[in-house]
């Protein structure tokens, strides 16, 4: 199946460009597909975007070394939700002895947690920031 690696250079009016999709997950896979790439094309690029995968950030620190390396935020947004769930998920068993309801106000929190800023109203981004911001110093 081909894994999407995105390979960004500096192109006209100096967007990223270039994107490729690489079949297998090995370092080797990603290596074979480099080498077969212009040297040329190869020096030009300066970032890359890879999931939060080791052996992805192992070929391109090997085929790529002077490239920097970011996880694309699909990744760290979907890892965040899925831990805040957990949590949530934990607490609310520890806390009630059951499993969350839709009902319950942590999940309509949680919800909200998951909202673009710019989708939530004023009103919405004060009830959950400001609540945070009373807690004080976290730490």
């Amino acid at each position: 199946m081909p894994v999407p690696v995105a390979a960004s250079r500096t192109g006209p009016a100096g967007r990223a460009s270039c994107r490729a999709l690489v079949e297998g997950r090995a370092v080797a896979d990603v290596l074979a597909w480099l080498s077969s790439t212009p040297l040329a094309w190869r020096n030009t690029i300066r970032h890359v975007a890879i999931d939060m995968s080791a052996t992805y950030r192992a070929a391109i620190r090997t085929g790529l070394p002077d490239a920097i390396v970011v996880v694309d935020h699909f990744h760290v947004v979907r890892l965040a939700n899925r831990m805040l769930f957990l949590v949530w998920r934990r607490a609310t068993a520890e806390l009630l002895g059951r499993r969350g309801w839709a009902a319950d106000p942590e999940w309509k929190a949680r919800r909200r947690l998951l909202r673009n800023r710019e989708d939530l109203t004023d009103e919405q981004f004060a009830k959950m920031w400001n609540p945070l911001l009373d807690e004080g110093k976290v730490g």
